[in-house]
């Protein structure tokens, strides 16, 4: 009967883990990382299912269900771990985890952070949004704009031309963009250590001595950049 207990206990335990972190988002260059099962916190680390990250990440990945092992490799390089091991192997070297996988609901969930970084990727975690951004290794560096070489380019990153371009590269008017357009800037933002306010028709985001304002007016997306 002890043992049942223990059992159950440790089951709304995890459940209660699970389904609590349904609000962590995580993002892979601005999209977002659709998984079968939802993130979860487990030690203050971002636990994500296996086969959604790595594969998002580029890797093909290899099963072991008798060794209960994940082999992933990728330009080279191979990563192994195992379920319920605090040491992830990185081309042969042994590397300490804060968390071991685990197996949930028969999901195979790995840290977040330790697979990206081994995979030479950049991550930051957000409070405010309970949010992960990985920026790939594989993928150039988000575009910034010219004459502000800290706020990113807006028509890069959706692949849209500004048109026109006024004030001497203050003001910036895009014709075609939509919502999920600005979504996806709001991200890059965010992940480039802007804070956020909303403003009505606008967000603005501020950095340093920076002053982003981006928002839709008369159907065309308009930046605003200025230093205060």
């Amino acid at each position: 009967m002890k043992k049942l207990v223990s059992f159950l206990a440790a089951c709304l335990i995890l459940a209660g883990s699970v389904f609590a972190a349904e609000n962590i988002s995580v993002y892979i260059d601005g999209n977002p990382l659709n998984t079968v099962r939802a993130p979860y916190l487990e030690s203050d680390r971002t636990m994500v299912p296996m086969r959604s990250i790595f594969e998002s990440l580029g890797c093909a990945v290899d099963w072991d269900e008798a060794a209960q092992s994940v082999t992933s490799k990728r330009d080279g390089r191979v990563i192994i771990m195992s379920i319920g091991s605090k040491v992830m192997y990185v081309d042969g070297g042994a590397v300490e985890l804060d968390v071991a996988p685990a197996l949930v609901y028969d999901t195979t969930f790995v840290p977040l952070r330790a697979v990206s970084e081994a995979l030479g990727c950049d991550v930051t975690w957000s409070d405010d949004t309970n949010s992960v951004f990985i920026v790939t290794s594989v993928k150039a560096e988000i575009p910034m704009y010219p004459e502000f070489e800290a706020v990113p380019d807006f028509g890069q990153i959706v692949g849209i031309t500004p048109n026109p371009v006024l004030d001497d590269g203050k003001i910036y008017c895009y014709e075609n963009a939509d919502a999920d357009d600005a979504e996806k800037y709001a991200r890059v933002m965010e992940s480039q250590g802007f804070a956020a306010f909303d403003a009505g028709e606008y967000v603005i985001y501020t950095k340093d001595n920076i002053s982003v304002l981006a928002g839709f007016r008369g159907g065309i997306f308009r930046i605003v950049i200025t230093n205060y």
